[in-house]
């Protein structure tokens, strides 16, 4: 993926990005129940995770801070970011697939989701694919209604943003699902983060559009 270098010292966040790089462990997650009742209404047996990914992959890369990362000592920002997912084989242990951007159409996206998932399900092992460090680290935790989650990082050096779900709940007539989202605090913050789950209603709203149209 194309990136370009980010002049710290002359972006307005330059005193936070100075103040959470000397940190030890900058990182920050927030986690959200996402009102997900039109939208899993209306897929109609198109493939839940596929869809979701596909929405929560163009929020995400309408945050410019989330395509943001550290390399080699400065902040480079990624025109685009694919998502980089786990994926459970029959055995119960996971394997990573790496699926488009969110550039495709929707439909375009799910067929190809499904063909490179069956295609990262006969490999082995957990090796990335492409450059790992344009992409978005997603997992889902599909048996747990959670409240709260941690993920895992190498370090403070480690930029790429983390995002999962679980298992989505009804109550009242209304369909949820807690969305979690972690980042390296030294490039984002919380506006970012609200600006990501804004865009993620827009996105999930958008595909229920489209589909009432198709």
């Amino acid at each position: 993926m194309a990136y370009r270098i980010v002049n710290m010292e002359e972006d307005p966040r330059s005193g936070q990005f100075a103040y959470f790089r000397a940190m030890a462990d900058p990182w920050a997650g927030i986690t959200v129940e996402v009102d997900i009742t039109e939208f899993h209404a209306a897929l109609d047996g198109r493939p839940f995770f596929l869809s979701f990914l596909y929405a929560l992959t163009r929020a995400a890369n309408a945050v410019p801070e989330l395509r943001r990362r550290l390399l080699d000592g400065q902040v480079v920002e990624f025109d685009r970011c694919c998502p980089s997912y786990t994926a459970m084989k029959d055995s119960g242990v996971y394997v990573y697939c790496l699926v488009d951007s969110g550039l495709l159409p929707y439909e375009d996206f799910l067929a190809d989701g499904k063909r490179r998932q069956a295609e990262a399900l006969k490999g082995e092992g957990l090796a990335e694919s492409g450059d790992p460090l344009s992409n978005f680290f997603v997992s889902c935790v599909p048996w747990l209604a959670y409240t709260q989650l941690k993920h895992p990082v190498t370090g403070p050096e480690d930029t790429n943003p983390r995002f999962s779900w679980g298992k989505f709940t009804e109550m009242n007539g209304r369909v949820t699902m807690p969305v979690t989202i972690f980042v390296n605090h030294a490039l984002a913050d919380g506006l970012h983060i609200a600006r990501f789950y804004e865009n993620l209603d827009q996105e999930l709203a958008e595909i229920v559009k489209q589909i009432k149209n198709s």
